[in-house]
């Protein structure tokens, strides 16, 4: 079978590019579309390399912001010659922000592709500026089928016009989140992830304050109001990416803040985070609680004192804290959440609907 992945490509190595290597793995013949590259990487600046010529940077920047312009036309052209020039069967949109509703409508009336799509953001969130997603809102009756990384999108693609919808959870893989045997556990708690305005930052400077080893990775964090605060006692507050696996394995405990962004009932780094035999401290969410038992495989707070409270259960009963990060493991392994699962999920989607034809 012939799959076109689209996508942005950026941070590719969790998103786009898993699945293109798990379909490849799977033994289809894979084409990539990528669009960042369209704005001459202007829109990362921080993350590679560009010439630095400031109107560039605006031009670019400002299209791939409003999703308008010239280069976004580019893509949209460009998709569609790649598709009659591969003819794949499938093609796998993932956060189709920049694929214009005219182009999969020329896709669909001149091939016989099927196209399915696919996001890790949620497009239906309020504190999303509209323009945003206008172009996959407007586009969603025409995709042949919807994943959505949030069961209650579902609904909403339904409401759009798209009855053809699924869940299609996040995964972790294995090349980059697994156990390290014999590792020290410097940390006791840590926290990875971005800074949102939702009490967080009170959370990580308690727990600081209590004398815990305690270390927080991430960006936005000088957002918070507590900022200072919090870099005096943790240091400055960074991103971790290649180390990413070893920190989390260097911890007894790791914590999970679900983003309100997003409205998410559960995140990658539930995947991730049990992966790697680290036992997983979590927000409550009925949905986190099916995946795992809590106080067994992973646990759940509920509020900043039944956080603070736990993490001193845990630290005075550490073994407690090492057994529920390795069944928890167990859990993730058994149930199949690896990004090979998932990719044998879309697949087997494409498959019931051409028996369904």
């Amino acid at each position: 079978m012939k799959i076109l992945v689209v996508a942005d490509w950026h941070g590719a190595e969790i998103y786009a590019e898993v699945f293109a290597k798990s379909f490849e793995e799977l033994g289809h013949e894979v084409r990539r579309f990528s669009w960042k590259e369209y704005f001459k990487h202007y829109q990362y600046s921080t993350r590679y390399e560009t010439d630095n010529n400031k109107i560039k940077s605006i031009y670019y920047r400002l299209q791939n912001k409003y999703i308008l312009g010239p280069a976004v036309n580019k893509i949209n052209r460009d998709l569609i010659e790649q598709v009659n020039l591969f003819k794949p069967d499938l093609i796998f949109i993932y956060r189709g922000t920049h694929i214009h509703p005219s182009t999969l409508k020329e896709i669909k009336k001149n091939t016989s592709s099927r196209v399915f799509g696919y996001n890790n953001d949620d497009p239906f969130s309020p504190r999303y500026p509209k323009y945003f997603w206008r172009h996959f809102i407007n586009s969603v009756p025409l995709y042949d089928h919807l994943f959505c990384y949030r069961e209650h999108n579902i609904n909403e693609f339904s409401q759009l016009g798209n009855t053809n919808a699924s869940l299609l959870r996040s995964y972790y893989t294995h090349e980059r989140n697994f156990k390290l045997d014999n590792i020290n556990k410097k940390y006791d708690v840590i926290f990875i992830g971005h800074f949102e305005d939702d009490g967080r930052d009170s959370c990580m400077l308690d727990l600081l304050e209590n004398n815990y080893i305690v270390k927080l990775f991430g960006t936005g964090w000088e957002k918070s109001k507590l900022y200072q605060e919090i870099v005096r006692l943790n240091g400055e507050i960074s991103p971790v990416y290649d180390d990413y696996n070893l920190v989390l394995n260097q911890s007894k405990v790791a914590l999970v803040f679900l983003s309100k962004l997003n409205r998410d009932t559960y995140t990658r780094r539930c995947f991730e985070i049990p992966a790697t035999g680290t036992m997983m401290l979590s927000e409550f969410t009925e949905d986190l609680a099916s995946l795992y038992e809590p106080g067994v495989e992973a646990d759940f707070f509920k509020s900043k004192d039944e956080l603070i409270k736990k993490v001193e259960y845990y630290m005075s009963n550490t073994e407690l804290a090492l057994n529920i990060g390795e069944s928890g493991r167990r859990r993730l392994i058994s149930d199949g959440h690896e990004v090979l699962d998932r990719a044998k999920q879309v697949l087997n989607k494409y498959h019931e609907g051409s028996e369904n034809e």
